[in-house]
């Protein structure tokens, strides 16, 4: 056992004491706030910047390498904003379908070419983008916290703790360090409630029209939001028609900004769903998948009542003590999602805000928001990524419950912030200096910077033979690290299968991801291999042959013949 398993076990036994010690004071005997105004801005500052340093700080080798989404994204943004057409062929299409089936959503996408027009490519600028929504979350959670909790005699410290407890957060510092398309949904998310918060505290028709338009836009950024924010804007909406907090014709308002702002989505969904007829334009494009991803995300509508409980379950671990079936790229183990040892006050908001029946308008929109995420993950196979809205309205129950222990003891909510100040302690010094070891798998350090020497040396002339072995999708990242024409891509692409639900490539152009039998064979005397440490057994010996070692992953040719 390491000794985060140690701190976890002291520190949730000493959470749950908290707890308890807190519904033991029957009477709030905290009865001063002690963080002013002026103190609460000085100190956010210091948090902001604490959460940028977190996901700033050597952004381009730490996760070491480029994961096959990443890699899809760059590429698909890189050609779009170079050539005007995705890897398929279709000049700006309402939604890329990348693998075939989608995969990479088109806001992370487009967004990337903006960047690139202004800045170029890089793994850096890559990964700028979900870096600085990763801040930006942490400001408007802050703000959010401050609308919600304007009431409350404890706004500043309740408001602070929610700051840097996401800036702290290991799914949030995590997820904001890589470039998926789902890593930048919390940030849509929290700046759509903020909006709507905003315009619920100022009765502003204006403000609700906008934050409808950002929740059509949240629609664009992952596949998740396609079931989580209609349902939100469903029950949200009949709550607030039924308190009246929202008139007829604001809601009538809202619902034209954001049909407005989905429409090119919906026109996209029906062309799919419906069978309309695609678009195809020089200056847009409303294109079919080739395939439709069920079975790799969707629970069979059969199997529902057989998983329930087990989806359910997953819930439950991946805000507590973690689920370690969801995907690693999304955790470091021993501190799960919002730390492992944070559920007893987690779960202490939720039933507060069951216990006070939901009359707080914040205990309502985070309910509800949780309430959409638990229907999502009952119909999907369970992953962290794909309930990546989750986390934020978990985050609010925390500081909910903290905002209970705060009225009840001073003492007992600066034990809360030492915990805490302790685990983000150990968490940074585990991920800045392990996280490579830990997330080879998945990063494959070194392979992007060995195909792409590979192609320096041959051009389009010799062919480049490369390894699979401890590779996903190779080819994909073939074509972000060589910049590879996606002309010449289209013309020659050979897919393992056209119509799986992922199309992976074996070759295009000169490359082949289809190592030979022998590869000191004299037909191959010209060719290029990129090989893994244990594909060099095969030219054990022979010292004929230039070997170039890129982390793990080795480029190699007859030293005579380049």
């Amino acid at each position: 056992m390491r000794i985060i398993d140690y701190y976890n076990y002291f520190a949730t036994i000493a959470f749950l004491a908290i707890v308890i010690i807190s519904i033991i004071i029957r009477k709030k005997t905290n009865s001063k706030a002690f963080v002013s105004d002026k103190m609460a801005s000085a100190l956010f500052v210091f948090i902001l910047l604490m959460a940028a340093a977190l996901r700033l700080y050597g952004l381009g080798s730490i996760p070491l390498g480029l994961q096959q989404d990443e890699a899809s994204i760059g590429y698909e943004a890189y050609i779009l904003a170079n050539f005007g057409i995705d890897r398929n062929g279709y000049p700006w299409p309402v939604y890329p379908i990348t693998w075939g089936c989608g995969g990479g959503s088109p806001l992370l996408i487009y967004l990337n070419v903006l960047s690139i027009r202004l800045f170029g490519t890089g793994i850096v600028k890559l990964r700028l983008i979900p870096a600085i929504c990763g801040i930006l979350t942490v400001f408007f959670f802050y703000l959010t916290l401050r609308l919600l909790f304007d009431k409350n005699k404890f706004k500043n410290e309740l408001s602070l703790l929610g700051g840097f407890f996401l800036a702290i957060c290991p799914w949030h510092v995590i997820l904001s360090r890589w470039s998926l398309d789902c890593n930048i949904m919390p940030f849509n998310l929290i700046f759509a409630v903020y909006l709507f918060v905003l315009a619920s505290k100022r009765n502003s028709t204006v403000l609700y029209a906008t934050s409808s338009a950002a929740f059509a836009i949240c629609m664009y950024s992952y596949g998740a939001a396609t079931i989580v924010i209609p349902l939100f804007l469903v029950t949200i909406s009949i709550y607030y028609i039924v308190t009246k907090k929202i008139s007829s014709f604001q809601l009538a308002i809202s619902i034209g900004a954001f049909t407005i702002v989905f429409a090119p989505l919906l026109w996209f969904y029906l062309v799919n769903y419906l069978g309309l007829p695609e678009i195809y334009t020089e200056y847009f494009t409303v294109n079919r998948f080739t395939s439709a991803r069920t079975g790799e995300a969707f629970v069979a509508f059969s199997d529902i009542p057989g998983k329930f409980l087990s989806n359910i379950a997953s819930v439950f671990l991946s805000v507590s003590v973690g689920d370690e079936q969801h995907t690693l790229a999304h955790f470091y183990p021993g501190y799960a999602t919002l730390y492992k040892f944070t559920f007893p006050i987690t779960f202490l908001g939720l039933i507060l805000a069951f216990k006070d029946k939901f009359k707080e308008p914040s205990d309502v929109i985070f309910g509800l928001l949780v309430l959409a995420n638990v229907i999502l993950s009952v119909i999907v196979v369970p992953d962290t990524n794909r309930m990546v809205l989750m986390y934020i309205p978990f985050a609010y129950f925390f500081i909910r419950g903290a905002g209970y222990v705060i009225s009840k003891s001073g003492r007992l909510f600066v034990i809360v912030l030492i915990f805490l100040l302790a685990g983000a302690l150990s968490f940074t010094k585990d991920y800045f200096r392990n996280y490579n070891v830990y997330a080879t798998s998945i990063f494959m350090p070194g392979y992007g910077e060995a195909i792409k020497r590979a192609y320096e040396i041959t051009g389009d002339d010799d062919h480049i033979y490369s390894t699979y072995d401890g590779l996903s999708s190779p080819f994909m990242l073939a074509l972000y690290y060589t910049d590879y024409d996606p002309y010449k891509y289209i013309e020659t692409v050979e897919y393992r299968d056209e119509l799986a639900e992922f199309r992976v490539a074996d070759a295009f152009g000169n490359f082949d991801f289809r190592l030979p039998e022998d590869i000191t064979n004299t037909a191959y005397y010209n060719d290029v291999f990129v090989l893994s440490s244990n594909d060099l057994a095969g030219i054990s010996g022979n010292d004929s042959y230039t070997v170039e070692d890129f982390e793990g992953y080795h480029v190699v040719y007859k030293t005579d013949a380049h």
